[in-house]
């Protein structure tokens, strides 16, 4: 097979990895979510375990128990070295098992690994073969063409991508930073609570109206820059509502109760359209 074929193949799996992943979470949320990284349906990493699992296991391809041991294997070290390596990149743990059963440091868990394997041997068995022999039925310059239109789109998305987790970082690392100075000002305050960092920053901008707190331009300004950047990073707590960090945990807390806020009154505008409906009725 040519390179360009290879690359259409881990085009498929990461659209398969993706349409999976949207459904078991959409469905476990009772929410759509766009699941993955990129803006596009894809989620590499599925891609390229699907080519991992295709190509280092071709000598097990007729076979069923050794075949979904080794899946298990290579999609579990897979995983967790994607979740490590974008917990040091950008501070944050993207997907948490740690309240499954069975876990390793919450990064993979058994059932996740018996269903990779699973899927391996599923995908080896009854879609492989006919992907690749559709593929390579496919003139040349159709699998060239497809393959370098696909291949620029994803540049693209990835380019977008990879610049809002910069700036996720680095809007975490300035947020953390703000909370410090005003642990610094008002700790000592009785008012003072950091558990919801919304309030928090409605409530110092009350105060400073009302004149009980000294006037701040320089204050205010920051916070509302932060409030308004924070809209930015929404898609992320929405996609991994199970994301995590030790070191942006206030940050990433306040994101994921905005998140819940703004689903709840979704939730209950749809109610009371429904209602007015029926009373019209």
């Amino acid at each position: 097979m040519q390179i360009f074929h290879v690359f259409l193949l881990f085009l498929c799996y990461s659209f398969i990895g993706w349409a999976w992943e949207t459904a078991l979470c959409s469905t476990r949320e009772k929410r759509f979510i766009n699941r993955g990284f990129l803006y596009g349906p894809l989620c590499p990493v599925y891609g390229f375990g699907g080519l991992l699992i295709m190509y280092l296991l071709k000598p097990w391809a007729h076979t069923w128990i050794p075949l979904f041991l080794a899946s298990m294997v290579i999609t579990s070290i897979l995983e967790y070295l994607t979740s490590w390596g974008m917990e040091k990149l950008f501070h944050a743990r993207w997907w948490d098992y740690s309240s499954h059963k069975f876990n390793l440091n919450g990064r993979i868990y058994l059932g996740g690994a018996f269903f990779f394997g699973i899927m391996g041997t599923t995908v080896m068995h009854f879609v492989h073969p006919y992907l690749v022999n559709f593929l390579v039925s496919l003139p040349n310059a159709v699998v060239t063409g497809l393959a370098i239109s696909l291949g620029v789109v994803l540049a693209v998305d990835f380019a977008f991508t990879l610049r809002n987790l910069v700036d996720f970082a680095s809007y975490m690392t300035k947020l953390r930073s703000f909370v410090e100075t005003l642990r610094e000002r008002y700790a000592t305050e009785s008012w003072y609570q950091e558990s919801s960092l919304s309030e928090l920053f409605e409530r110092i901008k009350e105060r400073i109206e009302e004149g009980k707190l000294k006037a701040d331009a320089n204050l205010l300004e920051t916070m509302e820059a932060l409030k308004n950047r924070q809209r930015r990073h929404y898609s992320f707590a929405k996609r991994f509502p199970s994301m995590r960090s030790e070191k942006f945990r206030l940050g990433i807390e306040n994101l994921k109760q905005q998140v819940r806020e703004e689903i709840r009154q979704r939730r209950e505008e749809r109610k009371n359209k429904k209602h007015n409906k029926t009373i019209k009725k």
